[in-house]
């Protein structure tokens, strides 16, 4: 029979009702929740027929309602006792810190409604909205997930998700798909204040992958990239280039450069549009300075008068195929301009950060080693002088040979050394051998007696 007198007062089982009929399979039923009365008098018939059968409540449904005083009666549903009860837990620990959230929204509430909310009215104020509705679209045009209630929405669903999309694409892409479908639940939850009572990202697993690239710019493989971006159609592809390797700037924000923005008294460059939010000044190298003077003569408003989309498609399918390089990306540049100002020794780290304009120092921490001959130099002056080492080889002692021929056999081995610490050492293995007999002879007396 059912389980329900074994569950808290505000937890029902809601599950249907099921008539088992032994040896009768066939004969078996199931009624909803609220049809007992009719499961009774099923139960009855196939009683009077002489059957064995009895009448359980499945545990497929359970009911938590939460009710305080001058707050809605709320009434949530899960498939199992332990995710209601769990669910009781928390709602009585934010009710006793006088956190009141309405639990119940989110079983009426689909995933796609918040992707669709989040799209039309929060992702078009970010940077990067035209990639965030793309994904956010593609996410919703494809997967099945999307239509299910939020309070039903679980871990599995996302893992399934994880498995088939990773025979699709890159471990890397699922990853900021998984940001993404995190970032509107969490936007829901803070700011709508929608949210499940437990995550679906709660003991996911997501995929591991390592895309740090490291890929660098010989200076050949410069002069083909900047020749071939010379011969393409658009005029500025080339000074893209070169502007990327002398400021280590990001594309987005060397597309927002204007004229405005250069300082050439003080050999600056205003970046206003960063990445992170915040504007940097940038230093003005001489051959930054002659293309930008360059472009500002042209009398444009922008530096750069050409779109993200054209600069990628020009750079990708034109520029780097001419110049015959492979695995070459446009934020390799990036990588490069830091890596030359590593390797120079004439940078300290906190000065490639103000540079580069990472928030976290952290970050660079993978050009720590482009320093490292510097760091050589720098240890060797705590050293100080030392003498010449002489490695002299392995010395072996066989048994039964004379201390003399040990002595010959290193002077063999080593002639170049001092002829004090020769016999030095051969007097040394001469005393070694003769314990190492007496201490023989001791132990086959001692086993005789």
């Amino acid at each position: 029979m059912s389980k329900q007198s074994s569950t808290p007062s505000n937890i029902r089982n809601r599950s249907p009702w099921r008539v088992q009929v032994r040896s009768q399979p066939s004969l078996d039923r199931q009624f909803r929740y609220g049809s007992k009365p009719d499961a009774e008098a099923y139960l009855q018939s196939i009683l009077d027929q002489g059957r064995h059968a009895k009448l359980a409540q499945l545990e497929t449904a359970f009911e938590l309602r939460v009710r305080r005083q001058g707050i809605k009666t709320q009434y949530l549903t899960f498939d199992t006792l332990k995710e209601a009860e769990q669910a009781r837990l928390k709602l009585q620990s934010d009710l006793s810190v006088s956190i009141v959230r309405d639990y119940a929204i989110a079983a009426h509430t689909t995933l796609r409604e918040l992707m669709e909310r989040y799209r039309d009215d929060v992702a078009p104020q970010h940077k990067g909205a035209q990639i965030e509705i793309g994904r956010l679209n593609r996410i919703m045009r494809k997967e099945a997930f999307v239509d299910k209630k939020l309070a039903a929405l679980c871990t599995e669903d996302l893992q399934d998700f994880i498995e088939d999309r990773l025979t699709e694409v890159k471990p890397a892409t699922v990853d900021r798909d998984l940001d993404q479908i995190s970032q509107v639940i969490n936007y829901a939850d803070d700011v709508w204040k929608i949210a499940a009572v437990e995550s679906p990202f709660k003991g996911l697993r997501r995929p591991k992958y390592f895309n740090e690239r490291t890929r660098r710019l010989s200076k050949d493989e410069e002069k083909k990239l900047l020749e071939a971006a010379r011969q393409h159609e658009n005029p500025y592809i080339e000074p893209a280039i070169i502007l990327a390797l002398e400021t280590a700037a990001r594309r987005g924000e060397l597309l927002a450069l204007t004229a405005r923005d250069m300082d050439f008294e003080r050999r600056q460059i205003h970046v206003r549009d960063s990445k992170n939010g915040r504007s940097r000044d940038v230093p003005m190298t001489t051959r930054a300075r002659s293309v930008i003077r360059a472009l500002i003569s042209e009398g444009n408003d922008r530096l750069l008068n050409l779109s993200a989309n054209a600069l990628k498609l020009a750079f990708f399918r034109r520029v780097v195929p001419a110049a015959k390089l492979e695995d070459f990306h446009f934020h390799d540049l990036r990588h490069e301009a830091i890596s030359r100002l590593a390797e120079s020794s004439n940078f300290e780290l906190l000065e490639l950060q103000a540079i580069s304009g990472h928030r976290d120092g952290r970050m660079l921490q993978r050009y720590v080693h482009l320093c490292s001959g510097n760091l050589a130099e720098k240890m060797d002056s705590v050293s100080g002088d030392y003498e010449t080492y002489i490695h002299r080889g392995r010395k072996r002692r066989r048994g039964g040979k004379a201390s003399g021929a040990a002595a010959g056999r290193i002077d063999a081995q080593t002639p170049d050394s001092p002829s004090h610490v020769t016999s030095a050492v051969a007097q040394m293995i001469s005393e070694q051998e003769a314990q190492q007999r007496s201490n023989v002879l001791a132990f086959r007396r001692r086993r005789v007696a």
